[in-house]
């Protein structure tokens, strides 16, 4: 079985939404390592020597009985374009450090610089993140995503978007979309819909 991983927003010395990220590795020691979690995020990274300035994604790449911690800067992708890509059959529901099955429907971006992932008529997450739609009033996200994010639950959980259905047919009653992930928050990649190759 391959390996879990939890990416975390580490800011100027500060671990973002580690509840969100504690409640996810629970969950994935119970549903997939039918184990419980020994490890307590917020203990265990501050006993860590780590960079207390600039903007870095905390990895912590674990199985049952290990797991290491590595600090990586971060600077955010440029996204201009997504090619809407389909795949009915994939499953990605816990962070695995095998991605070979979105790496797959990655290489068929063709020229644009991430995919949107259509599943059974539905629109998923991008590659890395997941999405955000605008309908020049609220930000809406769908309610078919592959992994249901951090960053994702923290934003519908403080009312700052909502969930919805939403079928590639509606993606074009939308003005704009955006990625969000643990790194990546309002302020992620923000695109036309005219951006999105259908």
């Amino acid at each position: 079985m391959s390996r879990l991983i939890e990416s975390i927003c580490l800011s100027n010395g500060v671990f973002h939404r580690l509840p969100y990220h504690q409640a996810r590795m629970d969950d994935a020691f119970r549903e997939i390592l039918h184990h419980q979690n020994q490890i307590q995020l917020s203990d265990f990274l501050h006993s860590q020597p780590y960079p207390v300035q600039g903007l870095f994604k905390c990895r912590i790449v674990y199985e049952k009985h290990s797991h290491v911690v590595e600090f990586l800067p971060y600077t955010a992708k440029p996204i201009t374009s997504l090619k809407m890509v389909r795949a009915d059959n994939i499953e990605y529901a816990y962070k695995f450090e095998n991605r070979s099955a979105l790496h797959q429907l990655y290489q068929l971006r063709e020229d644009c610089d991430d995919i949107l992932i259509v599943k059974n008529g539905f629109i998923t997450d991008s590659y890395y993140s997941n999405v955000i739609l605008y309908d020049r009033a609220d930000w809406f996200t769908p309610s078919t995503p592959l992994l249901a994010g951090t960053m994702r639950q923290y934003l519908l959980e403080t009312g700052k978007i909502s969930e919805a259905a939403i079928r590639v047919e509606d993606v074009r009653l939308f003005k704009k979309v955006k990625l969000i992930n643990a790194m990546l928050g309002l302020d992620g990649p923000e695109l036309s819909i005219s951006q999105i190759v259908f």
